[in-house]
């Protein structure tokens, strides 16, 4: 006995089932609810990945009628959270295949030399670099001192009394 393989169905990417491929549309999920005034309730739920009370809508008519009502508002929320695990999935994925970011150091430095002899203030450098999460302005600041220091970075002022710095 043999077994062919079907390639011609696109492959979910790595770490995601087919079910997690999709991402939920609302239009899709209203017409599911729609299903209610005909005596169908829950498959809205089933849609956007919630199944067990799916099940318990589509058991009790939809908690009686009020549950199903209530869900008419609720529906941005069940599908922006059934819709959340493939948006984390493709971010994780995109930054993977981004590469990290530079180092503060390397951006600065970077930034600096864009800047040229006008150089670049604090407020500069946190509006321009791209900071990883938890990182503020204090962790520029500490940075700038650090390259400061090791003669990597010169500081002055410009003609309206701003601090700035640049390559020396």
């Amino acid at each position: 006995m043999r077994f062919s393989v079907n390639r011609s169905r696109p492959v979910a990417p790595a770490g995601l089932s087919s079910s997690l491929s999709q991402p939920r549309s609302l239009g899709v999920s209203y017409l599911l609810w729609c299903l209610a005034l005909v005596g169908v309730c829950g498959l809205h739920r089933f849609y956007n990945r919630k199944p067990l009370s799916g099940l318990l809508w589509l058991i009790s008519f939809g908690l009686c009628g009020v549950g199903q009502f209530i869900d008419l508002f609720l529906m941005p929320d069940l599908v922006a959270q059934a819709n959340q695990p493939l948006l984390l999935e493709q971010a994780l994925a995109a930054a993977a295949a981004g590469g990290a970011l530079p180092s503060l150091e390397r951006q600065l430095l970077a930034l600096a030399r864009r800047s040229g002899p006008a150089g670049f203030t604090i407020n500069d450098a946190v509006l321009d670099l791209q900071l990883p999460p938890g990182v503020d302005s204090s962790a520029v600041n500490a940075e700038i001192q650090r390259l400061l220091q090791i003669e990597l970075l010169d500081v002055g002022n410009d003609e309206r009394g701003r601090v700035i710095y640049r390559e020396p």
